[in-house]
This record gives structure tokens, sequence and C-alpha cells, in this order.
């Protein structure tokens, strides 16, 4: 029998998922991780902002020869209300957030785990004020005419087109909250 000497094999990626554990890289990756996660919630922070101002200067008069002049604006639909005040909730939560994330970011896991849950919270309420006030809008393109309700958006045009442009901002800001939800997973699960 021969004695060979046995050398053990480097098994730190297949501990880790091939994920290295140097600490100087963990703190650049984390500080990384935060500055990017600033980044998109700037970029959210900036969408629902031009998104809300646009519902509020969404206010038309149209003169008819007949029926004297008619004003719209987003007031006299609740959907559009509902969608305004949801805009100025995430606003407001990804201003704190941001705030939050520049100061605790450097915490870990925790920290990741209760944005996570709250970026939840928002993205579903933002999803279902956005769903809302695309259905109304649907219908003031589209009308119905099993109903009877008429198209507004041939009347009120330039009502419309700020809805749809708030309705659009909506929807990006939606796709936004997904990224930062799976990016903070992401971070979650390489730290």
């Amino acid at each position: 029998m021969s004695t060979e000497e046995v050398t053990p094999k480097d098994t730190s990626n297949v501990e880790t998922g091939g994920v290295s554990k140097d600490t100087g890289s963990d703190v650049t990756s984390s500080s990384l991780s935060v500055t990017a996660g600033l980044a998109v919630r700037k970029l959210l922070f900036w969408t629902v902002f031009v998104a809300a101002i646009v519902i509020h200067t969404s206010k038309q008069t149209v003169d008819n020869s007949s029926d004297g002049s008619k004003t719209t604006k987003y007031t006299n639909y609740p959907a559009y209300k509902y969608l305004l005040a949801v805009l100025w909730i995430v606003f407001a939560y990804t201003f704190f957030a941001s705030i939050n994330a520049m100061i605790c970011g450097a915490y870990g896991n925790k920290f990741f785990i209760q944005v996570l849950m709250w970026d939840a919270m928002i993205l579903t309420l933002m999803a279902s004020a956005t769903g809302t006030a695309g259905a109304v809008l649907y219908i003031g393109t589209k009308g119905n005419s099993h109903d009877g309700w008429s198209e507004t958006c041939n009347v009120f045009d330039k009502f419309c087109r700020h809805m749809w442009a708030s309705f659009g901002l909506s929807i990006f800001a939606c796709f936004l909250l997904v990224w930062i939800i799976v990016y903070s997973a992401g971070a979650i699960r390489t730290t």
C-alpha cells in the first residue's frame, strides 16, 4: 500500500452556491446593491410625481352651442381620485424608503426583508389603482353600447390624453416596483 497525501478540495464555491465569501467584495456588492436600489427608487419617485401632476392638470372645458359649456376634471371620477391618492401614497413611501435605504442599507437581510414586504404591499395598491383607472379610461374612450354609456374622449380629448399619459406612467411605476422587489429578493439571497 502506498501512502498518498490527501489534500482537501476547495469546496467554498459548492457550499455558497458559486459565490465566494470574500469579505471585501461583500462590502462592495452591498454598497452597489444599495446604490442601484436607490437609483430605481429615484426613478419611481419622479415617475409617480409626474403622473400625479398630469392628473391634477387634466381639467378641460368644452363650449357647445346647444348645451353651453361643459367641464370635466379628475374629481368627477372616483377611479381617478383613487389613482391620484395612491400616487401620492407611493410618492411619500418612495421618499421615506429611499431615506431608510441610505441609512439602514448596510444592515443586510433584516432590512431587505422588511422593505420587500412593504414594497409588495405598495405594488398591490398601485396595481389596483392603475387597473381601476384604466378600466374607467377604456370605457371613456370606447363607451359601452350595452349600458348606454357614450364615449367621452371624443368630446374631452385633452382630458383623456392627460389620463392616458398618467395611466401609462402608472403602469411603468408598477414595473419599477416589480423590479425593486425582484432586486431586493436577489440581494437577500446573495447576502
